[in-house]
């Protein structure tokens, strides 16, 4: 490990996604809670299944922006994960849930794959100095 090296300064990616996380987490819990409510349509357990991945998309918010390490791969996990969940909610969540599953499976696909980009990884420690990992 190179633990003496300086962080590398966060890429405007990075930061941007930091935010999308964030905004995706708290819209994820505001529908899934109007849902809960009685204001939205679709099944309840969709709702449910919506409010772990709002929480998720909270503390990945906060762990991208620190650069946290466990936050690039958690991404890249709950990110593809979250593609089938964008699916669903397209085909069930009626129409709150279609523009949300679109931009959830729009979101599952371009963040993993930004995420395994060279300056990414570096920002998060992960095999900066190897360009074969």
């Amino acid at each position: 490990m190179q633990s003496s090296a300086p962080k590398p300064k966060r890429p405007v990616g990075v930061t941007i996604i930091a935010i999308v996380a964030t905004a995706g987490g708290f819209l994820s819990l505001f529908g899934a809670a109007s849902r809960l409510a009685g204001m939205g349509t679709g099944p309840v357990a969709l709702a449910y299944i919506v409010i772990v991945f709002g929480i998720l998309g909270l503390a990945l918010g906060a762990g991208f922006f620190t650069g946290a390490r466990w936050a690039w791969m958690a991404g890249i996990i709950i990110y593809i994960i979250s593609i089938g969940l964008g699916i669903a909610e397209i085909l069930y969540g009626g129409n709150v849930g279609l523009i949300g599953g679109i931009i959830r499976t729009i979101a599952g696909i371009v963040i993993p794959v930004y995420l395994t980009r060279q300056k990414p990884k570096a920002f998060f420690g992960k095999g900066a100095s190897s360009p074969s990992r």
